[in-house]
């Protein structure tokens, strides 16, 4: 009877220690991801080609569940040449701009703005190309940069942003970044892209971006 009260208060003690050491070996191994991701523009023919990899090499119920139409991709080799000639446009005339997402000096994912207003506002789009690193919690630092890259490079003053609504994990990487949710609507959201129902999102440049965690 005795050893029983004696062993309970230790385990008892024991536990939170460990739980504390644990989140903190987490918090580390956070931060050291963090500082191991990197954004920067397109720089290549090779990353444009990688870009087009996602996409055209993606199964169906993947590009679906982005809200892409897979009939709707054009000719390969045409979207690449419009998007090399694009490239060497000055920022005011591009009809979209790339950042490519970096992690352990492999490059995994991208993002870009179109329908680009200078000094006024732009739609962002958002791709980790690696299916694990989707499920490590990455993207959401991607974004933050991305979207910091974005505001200083084109004077942004709002970004905005509309997912499938049923796509989960992009709707909640904007909600932790302090986009505000504007509404929901049916539209066909891009050339490559099915009718279906998105929310609209919007950044403005004056609320700040949470710091890395």
């Amino acid at each position: 009877m005795h050893y029983g009260f004696i062993l309970l208060p230790t385990v008892q003690v024991l536990v939170p220690a460990q739980e504390r050491y644990r989140q903190r070996i987490e918090y580390f191994d956070s931060m050291q991801e963090i500082e191991e991701i990197a954004v920067r523009p397109f720089s290549s023919r090779e990353e444009y080609e990688l870009m087009l990899d996602y996409f055209y090499n993606a199964d169906d119920s993947f590009l679906r569940g982005m809200g892409v139409d897979r009939l709707k991709l054009p000719p390969r080799d045409k979207w690449l040449d419009a998007l090399l000639t694009d490239h060497e446009k000055a920022d005011t005339e591009r009809d979209r701009f790339y950042l490519v997402w970096i992690f352990r000096g492999r490059r995994v994912g991208h993002s870009s703005i179109n329908n680009i207003a200078v000094g006024t506002e732009a739609f962002i789009h958002l791709h980790l190309w690696n299916s694990q690193l989707r499920r490590a919690g990455l993207g959401t630092e991607f974004v933050r940069r991305s979207a910091s890259f974005y505001f200083e490079r084109f004077n942004l003053k709002r970004l905005v942003c509309e997912p499938w609504a049923g796509n989960l994990a992009p709707n909640r990487v904007l909600e932790k970044l302090g986009f505000a949710f504007v509404g929901r609507y049916r539209t066909t959201p891009g050339v490559i892209a099915y009718e279906q129902d998105v929310n609209r999102y919007e950044l403005r440049s004056d609320q700040g971006l949470p710091a890395s965690r």
